[in-house]
C-alpha cells in the first residue's frame, strides 16, 4: 500500500511569510541593534534589512557588525537541539526550517562578504574587516569558510528532511513542496518588503534579495535531493489557516513598520 505524504503548499507559503520577518528581525534587532546599545552606541535608523548604528570605529564597531551573524548561529544551534528532541512532525518541520534558514543565512553572509567585500563581514568601510591589510586575502578566507559551511549545511539539512519524510524518489513531491515553496515565499516576501525602503534599489538587491533568495538558495538543492531507496514515511501537513493568516499579518506589519525604516 503506498505511503501517503500530503504537504499543503499554502501552509508552507504561510510559514515562509511568517518566519522571514521574524528571523530577519532576530538578525537586525536581536543582533545589530542590541549590540549597538550594549556597546554604548546610538541606533540612528532601523530598516527591515539593516540597522544604522552611530558608534566609533574599533572593537565596538566590530562587535556590532558581527552581532547579526552571531545571533543567527546561536538561534540555529538552539533550534537544532530542540529539533533533535522533538517528536511531533509539524514541530520538527518548523524547527528544521528555523535551524536550516539561520544556518544558511550565517554561511551566506560569509559567502556574500567574501565574494564582494560588502556586508557585515566585508572589508569595505562598514564591514567588520574594514581597515585590515591584504583585504583580498581576508575576503578569500571568508569566502572559503562560507562555501565549506554552506556545503556542510546543505548535507545536514537533507539528512534532517530524510528523518521526517524518509528516502527515495517517492519523497520528491513532498520535498519540493516543503523546500521550494518555503524558499519562494520567504524570498518574494523579502523583496516585496525591500521595495518599501526609501534608501532605494540597493537595499532591495544587496540586503533583501541577497539574504533571502541568495542566502536561502540551498533550499533549491534540498528540494531535489530525493536520494536512497524508496522508504517514505507517512507525513501530513494540512492546510492551516491560522498559520497562513499569521504569515500575511507578519509580512504586512513588517512591510508597514520597518519597510520604510524608523528612527528611534
Amino acid at each position: 500500500m503506498p505511503v501517503e505524504q500530503r504537504v499543503d503548499w499554502l501552509t508552507m507559503a504561510g510559514l515562509g511569510a511568517l518566519l522571514m520577518p521574524l528571523l530577519t528581525m532576530w538578525h537586525e534587532l536581536g543582533g545589530h541593534a542590541a549590540a549597538c546599545v550594549m556597546e554604548a552606541g546610538r541606533v540612528v535608523e532601523i530598516g527591515a534589512f539593516y540597522v544604522d548604528c552611530s558608534i566609533p570605529a574599533g572593537w565596538s564597531r566590530f562587535v556590532v557588525d558581527v552581532a547579526g551573524v552571531a545571533v543567527n548561529v546561536v538561534l540555529s544551534l538552539l533550534a537544532f537541539l530542540l529539533w533533535q528532541r522533538t517528536r511531533s512532525d509539524v514541530a520538527r518541520l518548523v524547527l528544521w526550517l528555523v535551524w536550516v534558514s539561520e544556518a544558511f543565512v550565517a554561511a551566506g553572509y560569509f559567502c556574500f562578504s567574501g565574494a564582494t567585500g560588502l556586508g557585515d563581514l566585508g572589508t569595505g568601510t562598514d564591514g567588520a574587516l574594514s581597515g585590515l591589510h591584504a583585504p583580498f586575502a581576508w575576503q578569500a578566507g571568508v569566502l572559503l569558510v562560507g562555501l565549506i559551511a554552506y556545503v556542510v549545511i546543505v548535507r545536514a539539512a537533507i539528512s534532517g528532511l530524510d528523518d521526517l519524510l524518509g528516502t527515495g524518489p517517492a519523497t520528491r513531491p513532498a520535498r519540493k513542496r516543503i523546500a521550494h515553496t518555503y524558499y519562494a515565499a520567504a524570498g518574494a516576501g523579502a523583496v516585496l518588503v525591500g521595495l518599501f525602503n526609501p534608501v532605494g534599489l540597493f537595499v532591495t538587491i544587496a540586503s533583501a534579495a541577497a539574504s533571502s533568495f541568495g542566502g536561502l538558495a540551498g533550499f533549491i538543492s534540498i528540494g531535489f535531493a530525493a536520494r536512497g531507496p524508496d522508504a517514505p514515511r507517512p507525513v501530513t501537513l494540512r492546510r492551516n489557516w491560522a498559520v497562513i493568516a499569521a504569515g500575511v499579518v507578519a509580512l504586512a506589519l513588517f512591510a508597514r513598520v520597518l519597510g520604510p525604516s524608523i528612527r528611534p
